[in-house]
Order: C-alpha cells, then sequence, then structure tokens
C-alpha cells in the first residue's frame, strides 16, 4: 500500500480514510476538491483498501489527473 500512498502524492493528490456509518472510505484529493472516492466493505480491508486505491489511481489517470 505504501508504493500506492507515494504514487498518489508524487501526483500532487491527499489521500484520505475515515469511518462513515459504519463503513471505511478512501477519498483522494487535488488541493480541496475530491476527485475520486468510494466505500468499502466489511471484508478484509487491508487487501481491500488497496485493490480500491489502485482502482481509484487508475481511473484518474485514465482521466488524465
Amino acid at each position: 500500500m505504501r508504493d500506492l500512498l507515494e504514487k498518489a502524492l508524487k501526483k500532487g493528490l491527499s489521500v484520505t480514510f475515515s469511518n462513515e456509518n459504519g463503513f471505511a472510505v478512501i477519498r483522494i484529493c487535488k488541493g480541496d476538491e475530491v476527485v475520486a472516492s468510494c466505500s468499502l466493505g466489511s471484508a478484509d480491508f487491508r487487501a481491500t483498501v488497496e485493490e480500491s486505491l489502485q482502482s481509484l489511481l487508475l481511473d484518474l489517470e485514465r482521466k488524465g489527473n
């Protein structure tokens, strides 16, 4: 997961993790703007976070962010 976070930081993005209504939420921001986010289920948290973060970063690359 560290390499994914470093990849986001090198692109000038910030990544936040929070817990809302019992669900883990990942948000990727550029400045004050949320450019991607997702909510996670209750499966294996570490694997789910890594897969979701990778997916969000790939989507952002495709969009040119």
